[in-house]
């Protein structure tokens, strides 16, 4: 690894600018943010994917090996991506780092919560939580009603057993005790602010806006009435601030926050991406999960809220992944072909926001010179150009063709088109994402969510953004309907209200803001070498 000194300094940043969390991390001090405010002058690109499936798609290794490859091409790149959470790391999915010749550095500290800034957020989070309970114990005059509390609590290890809990068992007072939940920290809303906030002012008034609880009156109640935001903001001052590190290849990257994109907004942060954008020719960052869900957020979210718009993305795919979506993960080319109907809707989902794609076959050692031709040939079919390579292979030099062709293809000049004006009806937004980028026929409200839309309209809060909650798994609520579905109809079966974040976000069927851990979770082949310190099996 280059010392982070001279990361910093390949972006024009001074000692001055960085913070060292030792020679290899660092994290951009207010001053350096202070650079966000300069002239943008690089090109915003996207990495996106098809519908995941079991064997894993690789956008993390793309945008990296991507970032790389400019650099090899003589244009200065600057990757940002989420912070890796502790749940899926000891649960089913692993690190978040990339992999291979394509990884981010240092890899152990990256993936063990690097500068501690989701520990940050889960305390944020939690103090809220026990601000309210302190004000519905003491009976203050905030007047919480005990059973319209919105706010849960939050923990960072996936643990299906506190998805549900009672709280204040040993209390005897009115109130308790009472139903509570948990939500992982990167479904929490403070999350959802970290990554969505311009400034520090921004962050603060966000964390002023959260709604908490209805009161015994049935009107509001926010973290700014309970005089928590304050506190809220103290915690999380640090953690605002984007982190530096590098890649493989001395690449420089920004690794900040975390949200997850099937029920987050599933991006990297907001004023990491206005600072890179200042300081290098191109910005590659990742929308999380399938194109139907972290682009689709990320554009209607994140572009709406903080003035930015791709300038191109780019859609990967695996040969496996694709054979998985025509029915069989092992089978040949009649799989792949059937499965090239998938792709061919998760482009449409991008070209509807008239952002240019490409789209990048990520080989695998085991995928045949004919699989991937036949992927090339069809993808060129509909006139959409697309590379191959192996990042995790060859590192940036196996990316120089997508690089060329991002760069072509950026050349354009954006062209900002929304999914839906906010004005429209929650109804009408719900409805119009299910039948645009999921190909549903029709929306299902429960009674509870009608009730829920209901008292958004009264509060006022109507007009805000759709965050969908929905499985990564599909186009679909179900899980086990991969490909293309049709004819379904999309199930909401609850609606809550981000009021600080920004967002309303609508859970589609059964999807759980607090994952379990597998039968075999990752955690058992992690162990601590007593002599080295040395990390095995991360």
């Amino acid at each position: 690894m280059n010392p982070i000194l001279d990361i910093a300094k390949s972006l024009g940043l001074t000692p001055e600018d960085i913070e060292q969390y030792g020679p290899y991390v660092a994290k951009i001090t207010p001053s350096g943010l202070e650079r966000r405010f300069a002239p943008k002058r690089g090109k915003y690109v996207v990495v996106t994917a098809i519908t995941p499936t079991a064997s894993g798609e690789g956008k993390t290794t793309v945008a990296i090996g991507l970032g790389m490859a400019l650099q090899h091409l003589g244009q200065k790149g600057v990757v940002t991506l989420r912070q890796p959470s502790l749940g899926p790391l000891f649960g089913m999915k692993g690190g978040g780092a990339g992999g291979g010749a394509a990884t981010l550095l240092p890899q152990e500290a990256i993936n063990l919560a690097l500068t501690g800034d989701n520990y940050r957020v889960t305390a944020a989070h939690n103090l809220l939580s026990s601000f309210i309970d302190n004000h519905i114990y003491r009976s203050s005059p905030a007047a919480i009603d005990p059973d319209a509390v919105f706010w849960p609590r939050a923990v960072d290890i996936n643990d299906r057993a506190l998805r549900e809990v009672i709280i204040g068992a040993n209390e005897k007072g009115p109130g308790f005790p009472r139903p509570s939940r948990f939500v992982l920290t990167e479904a929490s809303e403070v999350m959802a602010i970290l990554s969505l906030s311009a400034s520090l002012k921004d962050m603060r008034e966000r964390l002023d806006r959260v709604l908490v609880a209805l009161n015994k009156n049935g009107q509001p109640v926010s973290s700014g009435d309970i005089r928590c935001a304050g506190a809220m903001a103290v915690i999380l001052r640090d953690a605002l601030r984007p982190n530096l590190i590098q890649t493989s290849e001395g690449t420089p990257a920004f690794i900040h926050t975390g949200p997850f994109a099937n029920i987050a907004p599933g991006i990297s942060s907001l004023i990491a991406d206005q600072l890179a954008l200042t300081l290098s020719d191109y910005v590659i960052t990742e929308a999380g999960f399938g194109a139907d869900l972290g682009f689709e957020k990320l554009v209607d979210i994140k572009c709406r809220i903080g003035g930015l718009y791709p300038d191109c993305a780019v859609l990967v795919c695996t040969v496996k992944s694709l054979k998985a979506h025509g029915g069989n993960p092992d089978g040949g080319i009649k799989a792949l072909e059937a499965g090239m109907g998938h792709l061919k809707r998760q482009i449409a989902n991008v070209q509807h926001f008239r952002v240019p794609v490409v789209v990048m076959v990520n080989r695998h050692p085991e995928d045949t010179p004919d699989e991937v031709a036949c992927v090339c040939r069809r993808v060129e079919a509909l006139g959409v150009p697309v590379s191959a390579g192996s990042p995790w292979k060859d590192g940036g030099a196996g990316l120089m063709e997508l690089g060329e062709i991002v760069g072509k293809l950026s050349k354009q000049p954006a062209s900002p088109r929304f999914l839906y004006d906010l004005n429209l009806s929650v109804e009408e937004k719900i409805s119009t994402i299910a039948a645009t980028m999921y190909g549903a026929k029709g929306v299902e409200f429960s009674e509870g969510a009608k009730s829920k839309i209901s008292l958004m309209h009264k509060l006022g809060f109507s007009s805000l953004p759709v965050c969908m909650a929905k499985t990564h798994r599909s186009l679909s609520h179900d899980p086990k309907l991969p490909g293309t579905p049709e004819g379904f109809t999309l199930p909401i079966d609850d609606i809550q209200i981000a009021a600080g974040a920004g967002f309303l976000y609508p859970l589609c069927g059964k999807i759980y803001p607090l994952p379990g851990l597998p039968s075999r979770p990752l955690g058992e082949e992690m162990d601590i070498d007593t002599e080295t310190w040395g990390i095995k099996g991360l």
